[in-house]
């Protein structure tokens, strides 16, 4: 029997961590150290001076945790950030901005805004509608990416990787080029790969496809390469 209670905030408040069965917060909140819940639900502005463990996270708001997150649901409407590692067993929704210290894993992955991680990315299921930046390698089975915003890794592997623009080219995109939504990655590799406006290095895989947009130094295919007339590749080797 889990004899946990409930912890409750409403306006400013202040409160230890420690174990409890639902944190439900609302207004200005501060815990100050590890904390291991059942639920959390914040709704305004969260500080946990600590790590994060709960088997569903839902924030509202703006939030930090100065710890790492191990959590198996998650989703996130507005600013957060985790300092260290944060692991998501089932599913991560992020409608806003998630700034991570370190490294994301998870198993399937929803960005409808941006993501920031200090290191790499491992997931089953990644979907992009908006743009992220990765310091490090995106791992993923299945990668369906849709440009709306820069994206910027430094690798990319996985079985079946798409990229697609959404959105029209605007002004301010053509004289700041830096915030074109585009892909930028030293090294793309999996099965089946179709990218549009992708800048790489190199790209290498099975079955490619190399769309408009794309600016390619070299490519290597196993059993088909198909390019479009507007994209740029430097060298091409089928191995």
């Amino acid at each position: 029997m889990d004899t946990r209670s409930d912890l409750q905030m409403s306006g400013i408040g202040r409160s230890q961590g420690g174990s409890y069965s639902h944190v439900r917060l609302d207004g200005m909140s501060k815990i100050n150290g590890d904390t291991d819940c059942i639920s959390l639900d914040s709704n305004g502005t969260m500080t946990i001076d600590g790590a994060l463990q709960s088997e569903s996270v839902s924030i509202n708001g703006t939030a930090k945790v100065e710890g790492g997150l191990n959590t198996n649901r998650m989703t996130l409407d507005g600013m957060v950030t985790i300092k260290e590692h944060a692991v998501c067993n089932e599913l991560l929704t992020v409608n806003g901005r998630l700034s991570i210290g370190r490294g994301l894993d998870g198993e399937k992955i929803e960005i409808f805004g941006s993501l920031k991680t200090r290191d790499d990315v491992q997931c089953e299921v990644l979907s992009v509608h908006g743009g992220f930046s990765i310091d490090g390698l995106l791992n993923a089975g299945f990668i369906d990416i849709k440009l709306n915003m820069p994206c910027r890794v430094q690798e990319i592997g996985g079985e079946n990787i798409t990229v697609r623009r959404l959105k029209k080219f605007s002004v301010i995109e053509q004289f700041v080029p830096v915030l074109s939504a585009k892909l930028q990655a030293h090294t793309i590799e999996g099965d089946e790969i179709n990218l549009e406006y992708t800048e790489a290095e190199i790209v290498r895989g099975n079955d490619i496809r190399i769309g408009r947009g794309c600016k390619i130094g070299r490519v290597e295919y196993k059993n088909q390469l198909l390019r479009d007339d507007d994209a740029s590749i430097g060298a091409v080797h089928q191995i």
